[in-house]
């Protein structure tokens, strides 16, 4: 069993090592040689298993950057893609301003990821089959709060980061009041994620690396502390005469019973299309410049004609006066590149397919039939199952965000006195959180199947109240109180009809 305090202080020691990072890649350089394929096995042979020997092309976060920005896209600078020249009286040349275009793919396929995974608020689900009425109460506060301190909109922003840089962090923390919040660790913001697991996996340390007015910071959280390394000097030299190297500052309690800092890595969102998109740009620039250069229309007047024409409804009427008459006038223009559009159109078409991202347009909506909510998800499918298979994906971060956020909440509790057992009860409140991905629908037509499931008794009652879309956090207990005054009511009424039959009761026998 590996001794893991001892590799904790091992990379706690060395800011170096807490430093690296493993990079992320696009491509390889060197495939695994198969020659052993060739040969001739029989089916029950063995071939002796070796470690991979692919050598992977590291890609940098700043190139995420660069792709993600149209005004930094390749084609801009490229001059390679034509440009437009025009010959002048005296010989020369003189080139047409004519400017570049990118297009926004990465932009618009980051939105539409986003769109999928967070278009709806984080479903949470309490899973005490019997809770009691302080369990139950508990767990409205914890949605209520929830909403309030806005998690949905962190947990929101930190996966739009990683679908744009590679990476994004959530970090948990108290603020000067002492209320729990949470905010995004971007690289883009200039913090670089740095994790370290232990030989099995399990994360042993969160690192964020990042520069503030010339001094390299270095803070490391665990279970319990903040670390920091600082250097105010990291090139190394003194030429000023301030001190060179790095300082190790007193750990501080972070507050949690966990790492307070959620990290999450993977592909960016247009990863697998990037070639596709440059290549579109190059050929959509290409056909701009051809377009512009000869796209303009001409308008062909052959005949003889006077100075003299005549205006008749708005139009100029030329006659021709040649003896022949032969004159004609017609406008002339360019043919259309049909072969270039349908290019573009079928590396659109690949771009969406690669990224999972349907780009839907005014256009492609036709009105003249009734288009029916399954038939518009039918067209989003590639959205919908990557959205889906994202929430999986994001699963481990939606369990910890909760943890974290009942954790703090509940330290919260304590400090203003609102509820000094909440440290406790709120660990003892068992919280489901998941993501429920968006897709398009009706809410007229959701509202009413809610409604109808709960009629036949499908759904509880608590059920329909919690996933209608106008419910409040607050709608059971809204409803709750509802019910206690009809109650009340009922008890009331009840009671002023036994006092009238009481006093129709005769007071004595004799009366």
């Amino acid at each position: 069993m590996p001794d893991f305090e001892d590799l904790k202080k091992e990379l706690l020691g060395s800011p170096e090592k807490l430093m690296q990072k493993k990079p992320f890649y696009r491509g390889v350089k060197e495939p695994r040689d198969m020659s052993f394929l060739g040969l001739d096995l029989l089916i029950n042979q063995t071939v002796q298993a070796e470690p991979t020997t692919l050598k992977v092309v590291p890609v940098s976060q700043d190139q995420f950057l660069k792709e993600l920005d149209p005004a930094s896209h390749d084609v801009l600078f490229d001059e390679n893609v034509p440009s437009i020249t025009m010959k002048t009286k005296d010989g020369g040349w003189v080139d047409i301003k004519f400017s570049r275009v990118a297009v926004p793919f990465q932009k618009i396929i980051v939105r539409k990821h986003v769109l999928h995974l967070t278009g709806n608020k984080i479903q949470h689900s309490l899973i005490s089959e019997n809770p009691d009425e302080k369990t139950s109460n508990n767990f409205m506060r914890i949605k209520q709060m929830w909403n309030k301190r806005n998690i949905d909109g962190g947990i929101r922003n930190m996966i739009k980061t990683q679908k744009s840089v590679g990476d994004a962090g959530l970090l948990f923390y108290f603020d000067r009041y002492g209320k729990i919040k949470c905010r995004v660790i971007s690289y883009k913001d200039g913090y670089v994620l740095c994790p370290h697991n232990d030989p099995n996996g399990d994360r042993l340390l969160e690192t964020i690396v990042y520069d503030v007015e010339g001094t390299r910071y270095i803070d490391t959280y665990d279970d319990k502390y903040r670390y920091r390394w600082t250097n105010s000097n990291v090139s190394g030299t003194s030429g000023d005469g301030t001190e060179v190297g790095w300082k190790w500052h007193k750990p501080v309690e972070h507050g949690f019973d966990e790492i307070p800092l959620i990290t999450k890595r993977g592909d960016v969102a247009w990863n697998e299309i990037q070639s596709e998109v440059e290549t579109y740009e190059v050929i959509y620039n290409v056909f701009l410049a051809i377009e512009k250069r000869h796209g303009w229309g001409v308008l062909y007047i052959k005949g003889n004609y006077d100075d003299r024409g005549k205006k008749l409804a708005g139009n100029i009427i030329l006659n021709d006066t040649s003896i022949d008459g032969n004159g004609d006038a017609k406008y002339l223009t360019p043919p259309s590149p049909e072969h270039i559009i349908q290019t573009l159109d079928k590396i659109e078409d690949n771009i969406q397919k690669g990224s999972s991202a349907t780009f839907i347009l005014p256009k492609d909506i036709r009105l003249s039939g009734d288009i029916s909510g399954v038939a518009i998800e039918l067209t989003q499918s590639l959205d919908i199952e990557n959205g889906m298979d994202g929430a999986k994906e994001w699963q481990n971060v939606i369990d910890k965000a909760m943890r974290l956020f009942k954790y703090g909440l509940a330290k919260e509790m304590v400090a203003t006195g609102e509820n000094p057992m909440a440290v406790t009860e709120y660990e003892l409140t068992e919280i489901e959180s998941e993501i429920r991905v968006w897709r398009p629908r009706n809410d007229n037509e959701y509202n009413q199947m809610i409604t109808a499931l709960t009629g036949a008794e499908v759904l509880s009652k608590e059920t329909g109240a919690e996933v209608n879309t106008l419910s409040r956090p607050d709608e059971k207990a809204r409803l709750a109180k509802q019910r206690q005054k009809e109650l009340e009511n009922e008890a009331r009424l009840e009671e002023d009809k036994s006092q009238k039959v009481e006093d129709f009761q005769p007071k004595n026998q004799n009366e």
